[in-house]
């Protein structure tokens, strides 16, 4: 993992080095993950626009937008929302009163959009890396990351530190200790990034799916797009 420091985003650093239990380890200049860009300063913009991605695909919602993206008009620019607008129409919140009910419904419910972005992804240009972000990139960015870490191979114990480390970067305990007492239980079960949510989360698509591969073809992936994510991350297709 490589901290970016992209001034004005506080959640930025490559999902590189990591190791995998096929050998080797993710590849650097890979994919880059980050909270929104619409923070960066003036300096932040310059290095992200010097990474020169060949995608840089946000996955907010309509209704999360408030200013324009700092890229949009950029070719590498794409918005592709995580949550399905009709899909959300059926959730009931009493049912996910857990961040990891909440998680595992977002898998289930999402797969329609959950697709497009990781075709966008396994479709982007190789040799250029791939920048995601939602809002506060923990969440539904955490989501794919966890995806896409574990189809390579990558210990799920790196992977939830690797989401864990969110929380730290955002501030979250800071911004919690701030809180009123009667806000803090609420808030913290929505803004922590805890190990075992993202591991629960991976459970679930074992359990129910039989795996992040057979997932992934539920959700529509064809096996050559699944080998594009492979390759992006490791540099070679995976035989699991």
């Amino acid at each position: 993992m490589t901290d970016l420091d992209w001034s004005g985003c506080l959640n930025t650093r490559e999902i590189d080095g990591f190791p995998t239990r096929y050998g080797g380890v993710t590849r650097a200049g890979a994919v880059i993950r980050t909270d929104s860009p619409d923070q960066l300063d003036a300096a932040g913009l310059t290095a992200l626009r010097a990474a020169g991605a060949g995608l840089v695909l946000d996955l907010r919602s309509d209704w999360e937008i408030e200013q324009r993206h700092p890229l949009d008009g950029d070719a590498a620019y794409r918005r592709i929302p995580w949550i399905d607008p009709e899909r959300e129409l059926d959730r009931v919140p009493a049912d996910e009163p857990l961040m990891a009910d909440i998680y595992r419904g977002s898998l289930d419910r999402n797969q329609g959009q959950i697709v497009q972005a990781l075709r966008a992804i396994a479709t982007a240009p190789a040799a250029a890396p791939v920048v995601v972000h939602c809002k506060s990139g923990k969440d539904r960015t955490g989501l794919l990351v966890a995806l896409l870490l574990d189809l390579v191979g990558v210990p799920r114990q790196r992977i939830a530190a690797d989401y864990a480390i969110s929380e730290q970067r955002l501030g979250m305990l800071s911004r919690l200790a701030e809180l009123p007492a009667g806000e803090r239980a609420a808030a913290e079960m929505l803004w922590r990034t805890l190990p075992e949510t993202i591991l629960d989360s991976l459970q679930h698509v074992d359990t129910r799916y039989g795996g992040v591969r057979a997932y992934l073809a539920t959700c529509g992936l064809t096996a050559e797009e699944v080998d594009q994510l492979a390759i992006r991350l490791v540099g070679h297709s995976i035989e699991a």
